[in-house]
């Protein structure tokens, strides 16, 4: 019985040595009114982070670590995105760098203070 215990510790311990090292974000697109991270404060640079990204009027914006960011330059979504597409996000050297599940990735940066994101039909 005791070396079945110690076979299972030892695979629950391999198994977390595998893990992942996407960080788990939020199941929504980020905005002002979200708190947790990666939308609120706290992200920290070259940390991937699990992203929603509002791609339905095009690639525009993102907003993250509680401020908008624009996309550097604006762009259409890869075909086979959904109008929300999940990904990784993460901060490099004062850019934010998305990656959709699906491929594709779209670059961002600060957004002035007085940024705020056009309507969208």
């Amino acid at each position: 019985m005791r070396r079945i215990a110690l076979a299972v510790t030892a695979l629950t311990l391999v198994g977390c040595s595998n893990a992942s090292d996407v960080r788990q974000g939020v199941d929504r697109v980020c905005g002002p009114d979200v708190d947790a991270v990666p939308c609120g404060q706290g992200v920290e640079e070259g940390v991937r982070y699990r992203f929603e990204l509002l791609t339905h009027c095009g690639v525009e914006w993102a907003y993250l670590g509680g401020r908008y960011w624009i996309a550097a330059p604006k762009i259409d979504p890869p075909s086979d995105w959904s109008p929300v597409e999940r990904g990784t996000i993460t901060l490099v050297s004062g850019e934010a760098r998305f990656e959709g599940d699906s491929g594709g990735e779209a670059s961002f940066r600060p957004a002035p203070d007085s940024y705020q994101p056009p309507p969208c039909a």
